[in-house]
């Protein structure tokens, strides 16, 4: 829900500052659909405007949480994913806190980027999907691990339907103080959820866990990378890219979907944009769990990923040239199976390393995905001002679309794709989960053996003995 109230709320302050005829309690957010030349002009520089500012926020955001991510992972495989559960939370809810003050005393919009700031350095969304991610890994099969997390982002995006469909309604019937109170409150539940019902999925490390911030956590997020070798850090390498392009495509456009419906010949009202979002999140939510379950039965996780590829281009094109009510409600449903991408890549990832490595390489591909989402974001918000210019605001999504060929071609670089099969111990006794043997394996091994092409018996990642272990130390 903050995500559209926000950019709704940053719309409308600067609507009103301009003197633009935004009535975000009507059905229609334009004075009718026909507006003049003068108005034209007029809204064109709103949508720039608030096109900026949603990138200032995102920048003070995601920057700092890229750096605390760097530095959680590798602390969060020695202390436990709880402690990284709980601070993007925390900083959710402050960052929400910030906003009411922001609405009572009608401060500048730009003290929004306080609020973002303060999220970032409690990690924001980079942190959590690190947590999530590991949590995931430490606590399910390997074989179930797509579908596991194709399962948290089908909660994601139920939790973010209901959201979407409450969130017009409530602006148009309450403004926007309500719903933000109601924002607050979900992030407090959170907080209190995580800190006492949410068990703890590893042990603590017996030798000394050390500070959050020390070199040793800051270069374990890298070592996944530059430890592994052979055919293992080719398709690390791959899997990061294909993730963190896709990141620039679905995350970094999101803030310019919410601009180009309000935008004229469109014009949705705050309740048909969250009709709209609501629908999109069910679809891909959906669709995303249905490919990876029924496609994962004769498919392998990397063409799982290219139909899912496919299909949120199909979903990107078709919005792009989207005049209508109606054409934009079909996008969903032609991007159904996009929702499949970023789970497959990330479980992919997940079953090339080991156990001891799964917060390590998590905090690596979280901070490069957020990398990438900023990066989309300031490309796709300064660009959409620009085409409007030209009256083409589709242009970004077809550019999108042209940036998600770039996965779906990298996706025939991957090799020995038996690796994505093999089976790896659990070992969770914090928690008290059950180890997962396979018969294939042996109690001294965490993989099954790799054949002669795929990687050197004495991999870094993977130690042929426990002798090995101290050269890599």
């Amino acid at each position: 829900m903050n995500v559209p109230v926000s950019q709704q709320y940053i719309y409308s302050r600067i609507s009103e500052a301009k003197g633009f005829p935004y009535h975000f309690q009507q059905k229609t957010g334009c004075e009718g659909k026909e507006l003049n030349d003068s108005m034209k002009k007029l809204e064109k520089e709103v949508q720039t405007d608030a096109s900026y500012v949603q990138l200032g926020i995102s920048l003070f955001s995601s920057i700092p949480s890229i750096i605390i991510t760097l530095f959680i992972g590798g602390w969060s495989d020695k202390v436990g994913r709880r402690p990284a559960l709980i601070a993007p939370t925390l900083g959710s809810a402050l960052e929400a806190l910030v906003v009411l003050f922001v609405m009572y005393f009608k401060l500048p919009i730009y003290c929004l980027f306080i609020g973002g700031f303060l999220h970032g350095i409690c990690g924001y969304y980079t942190t959590m999907i690190l947590a999530c991610m590991a949590y995931v890994a430490d606590t399910t099969e390997e074989s179930k691990i797509a579908l596991r997390l194709g399962v948290i982002e089908l909660i994601v995006f139920l939790g973010g339907m209901v959201a979407q469909l409450t969130s017009g309604l409530y602006i148009e019937k309450l403004g926007f103080i309500g719903p933000y109170w109601i924002i607050f409150g979900c992030h407090v539940a959170a907080i209190l959820y995580a800190i006492f019902f949410v068990p703890e999925s590893r042990a603590k490390s017996s030798v000394e866990t050390g500070r959050l911030f020390s070199l040793e956590n800051f270069k374990s997020s890298w070592r996944v990378y530059f430890e592994a070798s052979g055919t293992r850090k080719r398709n690390l390498v791959v899997l990061t890219f294909c993730a963190g392009i896709t990141a620039i495509a679905v995350m970094g456009i999101t803030g310019v979907v919410n601009l180009y419906t309000l935008h004229s010949p469109l014009c949705f009202s705050p309740e048909y944009v969250g009709y709209f979002l609501a629908f999109r999140q069910f679809m891909h939510g959906v669709g995303g769990v249905t490919a990876i379950k029924v496609f994962g039965m004769c498919l392998s996780d990397a063409n799982i990923s290219r139909i899912a590829v496919v299909s949120y281009i199909g979903f990107l094109v078709w919005l792009g040239f989207s005049k209508t009510l109606l054409m934009v409600f079909i996008t969903p449903i032609i991007g159904i199976f996009g929702g499949a991408g970023p789970p497959v890549f990330r479980a992919m990832m997940s079953k090339i390393v080991s156990a001891d490595d799964q917060g390590s390489l998590f905090s690596a591909v979280s901070s490069v995905e957020m990398l990438c989402t900023f990066g989309g974001t300031a490309l796709f918000n300064s660009l959409y001002p620009k085409s409007l210019k030209f009256n083409v605001p589709g242009f970004v999504f077809v550019l999108g679309a042209i940036l998600m060929l770039l996965p779906f071609f990298c996706t025939f670089c991957l090799r020995d794709q038996a690796m994505f099969t093999r089976k790896r111990l659990l070992v969770n006794s914090a928690s008290g989960y059950e180890k997962i043997n396979s018969d294939e394996e042996n109690d001294d091994e965490q993989y099954a053996e790799d054949s002669p092409d795929d990687v050197s018996v004495d991999s870094p990642i993977i130690p042929a003995n426990p002798q090995e272990t101290a050269k890599y130390a």
